[in-house]
């Protein structure tokens, strides 16, 4: 009871999953046990009429032979199909398998997601306060203290921005996956301007986009003079300290080279009027309809195409702007390893349901001794050829080379076989199923995804119209019964 339950359950979630080739195997099922059914009463006619009770037992003996043979093909459906789910999801463990572990040892190795955020300054100046102390007693002199306060000077320095930063892509190889790596060259220059009444000293602090991050070929100078010696490094910034008397300006410009993964943002996080500011985002190997963008970027000013066609820059301008959006780029997940064969395997599994219930119902209809039996020996042999396909890919130039040497060949054996067993035009149409079925539908499925139902559903029409053309053949050729106790007279010469 527990295991007809068990198959209930898998058909229920077959027929939720696979609702178009439901009816086809449904159907192919279906013709397995009424023929049996048919050919049981056909022996039962030509002998000697039982008694009712043995007849009864007869047609007991006949549904229960017809439901095993049933039950047997659906048991080899069963475990084919589940072997072609291991196929396919051993393929994918060793072919372009995308994994949180991995990446992080990406991040870890190569560099992280680089998040940068702009440069911050803040002037201030150290003033003597004094305070005088009265007492009651007249006699008891005041006592005056004096103090050193900090005053800082609320002022927007930022006259004008320019940064560029050129980023190359460099995809980076963990297990069997590979993630989308970049390399890039930043430089930003900002001309600042101290507009307070006091001499001050101002501290300016460059955040970097990654406390893990490597940066090589740093170089920062003020007005033209490196400054790399003044520099301190905290709390993920670069820090400098410079004196800024009344009316002080100041060319300051930072260049690195880093590299991270998936995504660059820049942000101005600080709430400030953003005057004469521009970003370009140099991309010479990223083409204009490749471009995506991290979440909660703003869309470029202006997007220009790179002479050779095989990049683009990518601009941004903001002028007397209050803005906290972000600029940047995200890196589209690169092709994996194994991107074709994954497609068609994942699309293996259909299409042999698809081929299994063509065999079957095509070679029953057609009157084929030991019909079930064929099917699933051919069923057999057409999903250990998608396991070969599989197993071939990194021994045989890929998909297309374990295609032509593994798959087609075995396809056109399979179907040079269909046409020896069935003879006729029905038979041609038979050895055509491994083709079109096993071979042309998974390929077309797999390379173009968007139309993946309008070849299922094809396939599937084409099938049943075959069907439906073999049962018209078959009961439109049956010689009319001539009623009891009737003869009919001899034609004469």
């Amino acid at each position: 009871m527990e295991f007809i339950q068990q198959v209930i359950s898998l058909g229920r979630s077959f027929a939720d999953r696979q609702p178009i080739i439901t009816p086809a195997l449904g159907a192919a099922l279906a013709a397995v046990f009424l023929t049996t059914m048919a050919r049981a009463r056909d022996r039962e006619h030509a002998g000697v009429p039982p008694t009712p009770w043995r007849a009864l037992g007869r047609q007991a003996a006949q549904c229960a032979g017809g439901l095993l043979l049933a039950g047997s093909l659906i048991g080899a459906a069963i475990v084919l199909k589940s072997y072609l789910n291991g196929t396919l999801a051993e393929f994918r463990r060793t072919h372009g398998r995308v994994s949180e572990a991995n990446y992080q040892a990406v991040q870890t190795i190569w560099g992280p997601e680089q998040n940068q955020q702009e440069l911050t300054a803040e002037f201030g100046y150290d003033e003597e306060v004094t305070e005088r102390t009265e007492f009651d007693d007249p006699d008891k002199p005041a006592m005056i203290k004096k103090t050193i306060e900090h005053r800082i000077v609320a002022c927007n320095p930022f006259a004008s921005a320019r940064h560029e930063i050129t980023l190359r892509q460099n995809p980076r190889r963990k297990g069997s996956a590979i993630y989308p790596g970049y390399e890039t060259q930043c430089r930003f220059t900002y001309k600042l301007a101290y507009p307070g009444d006091h001499d001050a000293q101002a501290t300016l602090k460059f955040p970097l986009p990654s406390a893990a991050m490597v940066c090589n070929d740093l170089a920062v100078t003020l007005n033209g003079q490196s400054v790399l010696d003044r520099l301190q490094v905290s709390d993920g910034a670069l820090v400098l300290a410079v004196d800024t008397p009344k009316g002080w300006t100041g060319d300051l410009d930072i260049r690195f080279n880093s590299r991270g993964v998936s995504f660059w943002y820049f942000q101005v996080t600080e709430a400030r009027v953003i005057r004469d500011f521009a970003l370009t985002l140099h991309l010479p190997d990223l083409p204009k309809e490749k471009l995506n963008y991290p979440e909660g970027c703003m869309p470029p000013t202006m997007i220009t195409a790179t002479p050779d066609g095989r990049g683009c820059d990518l601009v941004y301008q903001l002028g007397n702007a209050v803005s906290s959006k972000g600029m940047g780029i995200a890196l589209s997940q690169p092709a994996q390893p194994g991107t074709t064969m994954n497609a068609v395997l994942a699309e293996s599994s259909t299409a042999w349901t698809l081929l299994f219930a063509a065999l079957v119902s095509g070679l029953t209809l057609a009157g084929v001794r030991h019909a079930a039996l064929l099917s699933i020996l051919l069923g057999a042999a057409a999903a250990f050829g998608y396991g070969l396909l599989g197993n071939f890919h990194d021994i045989v130039f890929g998909f297309w080379g374990s295609t032509v040497i593994i798959l087609l060949p075995l396809l056109l054996f399979l179907g040079w076989l269909l046409a020896r067993t069935v003879p006729g035009p029905e038979g041609k149409l038979i050895a055509l199923m491994p083709l079109v079925f096993g071979g042309l539908y998974p390929c077309l499925a797999g390379l173009d995804p968007e139309r993946e139902m309008l070849y299922l559903n094809v396939c599937a029409s084409l099938l049943l119209a075959f069907t439906a053309w073999q049962l018209l053949r078959r009961t439109g050729n049956r010689p009319a019964t001539v009623p009891a106790g009737e003869t009919h007279a001899p034609v004469p010469a």
